[in-house]
């Protein structure tokens, strides 16, 4: 059963932006969250800037999603079901397709963040700044680096 929902696009429509004669295509995104409310606010927040290809609630259900779409980007929440984004973080890193990947969470300590870039990802954002942090953590992950806010 399909757990995740696709979000259809054509790789040069409405997702291209143009820069004088050249076209470049937006940044592929899959947004894994539990809470319904928080991930739409995300898609909402990050569809303006980049191409949301699949959204999940759940760790297992990401991981199946970002195998078949093969995002740039995938921001997790830290605690889910199934694979909490720290587990689904270790588990990208042995996949032929490891997108870059940016933590969300509501857990600030320093310790969480250590634990998150110890398992691969790059980014992490405290959901209390995610409305004014999020998209460059983003753009700071799919050029490979690192960005906290907490």
């Amino acid at each position: 059963m399909q757990r995740y929902s696709p979000f259809p696009h054509s790789a040069l429509d409405s997702n291209s932006r143009f820069s004088g004669s050249e076209a470049y295509v937006k940044l592929r995104i899959l947004i894994a969250d539990d809470n319904p409310a928080v991930l739409r606010q995300f898609v909402s927040l990050l569809g303006k800037e980049f191409d949301i290809v699949a959204t999940a609630f759940d760790g297992g259900s990401a991981l199946e999603a970002i195998r078949r779409f093969k995002p740039d980007v995938a921001v997790l929440d830290l605690r889910m079901p199934v694979l909490d984004g720290i587990e689904l973080t270790r588990a990208l890193q042995k996949e032929p397709h490891c997108p870059a990947v940016v933590i969300c969470s509501v857990e600030d300590e320093q310790e969480f963040v250590e634990t998150a870039i110890l398992a691969g990802a790059l980014g992490y954002v405290s959901k209390t700044h995610v409305a004014k942090d999020l998209i460059a953590a983003v753009n700071f992950a799919a050029e490979g680096q690192s960005f906290v806010s907490l």
